[in-house]
């Protein structure tokens, strides 16, 4: 029995159509494929952005945390008495941050300007300085830098210090909290003049102060106890911490 053999319009036929469905599934595949390829990107920029987001949060807990302990220390350091300024968003005292110290090698009796010591070389001009002996202390500002074995004073001395005196540069240190040009509150630090910020993008801080007797005050003198108070936006963190000061 002969069978017919397909002509070649027959099989030019089927081969279109076979090429065109092979192009149909092949522009479907690749949209299923685009449509996937753009959801798992669209999941990894999601999980980029959420990672970079805490990130962005664990690092700002931490420098809230490392600021809140330096003022803690560096506010135990300077001790009752040496607080200036007292506000609900801000304080400043005196201390001796960088742990400097030297001693009174002979004695500085009254009305002179210069103070022998042992070794007052590299502290500043118009620095100033505590001597402190027995159960006293003078406060003193330097006319300028000191030198190898002494210490020249802007006022005369207004009793007589005695040899091996203790006596230490300080440092005015500054606590506050700024909005910067972008709106966002900044807890700073500043020493001598020059700011550096310890946490930005906070909601507040805030300061309260406490005397001997447990009331709050306003007066830096008799301020026995510190409570600092930082929050952070969007996260519900709150950093309290209380500091009792040392007389």
């Amino acid at each position: 029995m002969l069978v017919n053999e397909p002509t070649n319009a027959q099989i030019k036929f089927f081969g279109l159509d076979q090429a065109g469905a092979s192009v149909i599934e092949l522009m479907g595949a690749m949209a299923v494929g685009l449509v996937l390829l753009g959801a798992t990107l669209q999941a990894m920029s999601h999980f980029q952005q959420e990672f970079v987001r805490q990130q962005r949060q664990l690092t700002q807990q931490q420098d809230l945390r490392l600021g809140v302990e330096l003022l803690e220390q560096e506010v135990r350091l300077a001790g009752a008495g040496s607080l200036s300024a007292v506000m609900s968003d801000e304080m400043e005292f005196m201390a001796n941050i960088h742990g400097l110290m030297t001693n009174v090698t002979a004695p500085a009796p009254i009305g002179q300007t210069t103070i022998a010591v042992d070794d007052g070389s590299g502290w500043p001009d118009r620095k100033t300085v505590r001597i402190c002996w027995s159960d006293q202390c003078e406060y003193f500002t330097l006319a300028r830098a000191g030198q190898k074995n002494l210490l020249t004073l802007t006022a005369p001395v207004p009793r007589m210090i005695p040899a091996g005196a203790s006596v230490v540069p300080l440092n005015r240190v500054r606590y506050y909290c700024r909005v910067d040009e972008k709106r966002s509150l900044r807890f700073l630090r500043q020493i001598d003049g020059g700011s550096s910020v310890l946490v930005g993008d906070i909601d507040g801080v805030t300061f309260s102060f406490w005397d001997e007797q447990g009331r709050r005050t306003t007066r830096p003198a008799d301020v026995r106890r510190i409570v600092v108070e930082v929050s952070v936006p969007r996260q519900a963190i709150k950093v309290v911490r209380e500091i009792s000061l040392t007389t």
